[in-house]
């Protein structure tokens, strides 16, 4: 990985499993039971749209684990998270090209594993439930999915995991460990590959620019273009919906 601005946490491991251990039932137990209330007590009626606006519990105890643990257990500030500024170029063609970066090597996989007639590797999501939500309803989705998704992803996992992961393995295993368990946090089988690579892309914009907000663009970038490949009226790459 290349030198940036990274600097060392008071944090370390060991924080990062107690912040999991507490916080990850809380976000998963969190949003399956709101998204119940939301249809048990009749406040949305659309299945779909109530898992959506329930899931907001997942990224809020994701926030949370790395704020507990990380800034408010060792009395660090926020630029420790990655809570930086970042220069135009940072925000613009870094994110820019770790997007394309990971599109186009997604788009190869897709193929090669479609060649090969291997369909459990097939980099879909299976987002189609997403795109049956019209009106203003799909202001929260783009909200949540598209925005606060990543942003508490990007916080947990690099702004928190990784920056606990360098001291102990170095920069470049680092990035590798922390993108294998985001990667195999989402709990696909046929993203994997894709999401650890894009993993390792968001880990070298955090680690050259020393802040949350490159990766967060790109991240963000690709859930927002996943939604709206959704809203096209033909049917768009498989690849670009993951």
């Amino acid at each position: 990985m290349c030198d940036g601005e990274f600097r060392p946490v008071p944090w370390n491991l060991r924080d990062v499993a107690i912040a999991a251990a507490v916080f990850a039932p809380v976000g998963v137990g969190g949003s399956l039971g709101l998204g119940f209330v939301l249809v048990r007590l009749g406040l949305v009626e659309d299945r779909t749209l109530a898992i959506v606006l329930g899931s907001v519990a997942l990224p809020a105890a994701l926030i949370a684990a790395a704020w507990v643990f990380g800034l408010l257990r060792h009395g660090a500030s926020a630029s420790h998270l990655g809570f930086r500024s970042a220069s135009a170029v940072d925000m613009s063609w870094m994110p820019a090209l770790a997007l394309a970066t990971g599109l186009t090597t997604t788009g190869l996989y897709a193929l090669l594993v479609n060649a090969l007639g291997i369909d459990i590797l097939a980099p879909e999501q299976n987002l189609e439930e997403l795109a049956a939500i019209d009106g203003l309803a799909r202001a929260p989705v783009f909200a949540i999915v598209g925005v606060l998704a990543p942003f508490a992803e990007e916080v947990f996992f690099r702004g928190f995991l990784l920056a606990a992961l360098i001291p102990a393995v170095g920069r470049l295993r680092g990035a590798v460990v922390g993108s294998a368990i985001f990667s195999a946090a989402h709990l696909n089988v046929g993203t994997l590959f894709p999401i650890f690579v894009m993993g390792m892309l968001l880990s070298w914009l955090y680690l050259r620019t020393g802040s949350i907000w490159p990766p967060f663009a790109a991240h963000a970038a690709q859930n927002l273009l996943a939604l709206t490949v959704l809203e096209l009226p033909f049917d768009a790459p498989a690849f670009l919906s993951v």
